[in-house]
């Protein structure tokens, strides 16, 4: 399924099953855990927006990784989900008011972990 396509479902799925509700990075991350993600979360990095606080993340074992980007609001996330579906060479997810940015192929097992827990996610 091309990326594009998979981000679209992935919002529908979302979207309702989420509603309202906003994620702080830790909630987060032991969410998508609890459905079998494998991330561990890093350290705080330098963000230039306010509102908008930007971590580390990656997968257990220390493979690769990306970034988790918590916004104010799942309207802000929308944006930031936006602007990274419009690069090239990321795989992008949100859950509410959570983007999170990886820099590996959609095939990879680890980006499969995660796949299925930001769907299961969108099921609660």
């Amino acid at each position: 399924m091309p990326a594009a396509l998979l981000a679209i479902v992935l919002i529908a799925l979302l979207a309702p099953g989420c509603g309202e509700r906003e994620f702080e990075p830790g909630e987060f991350v032991d969410a998508a855990n609890q459905e079998g993600a494998g991330l561990v979360l890093g350290d705080s990095l330098t963000s230039i927006t306010e509102d908008v606080e930007v971590f580390s993340i990656s997968f257990e074992g220390g493979e690769g990784g990306g970034s988790l980007i918590v916004t104010g609001d799942s309207e802000s996330a929308a944006g930031e989900f936006e602007r990274c579906e419009n690069a090239v060479t990321l795989t992008c997810y949100r859950a509410a008011n959570v983007v999170v940015y990886f820099d590996t192929a959609p095939g990879d097992e680890n980006i499969a972990k995660v796949d299925a827990a930001i769907r299961a996610l969108g099921d609660e």
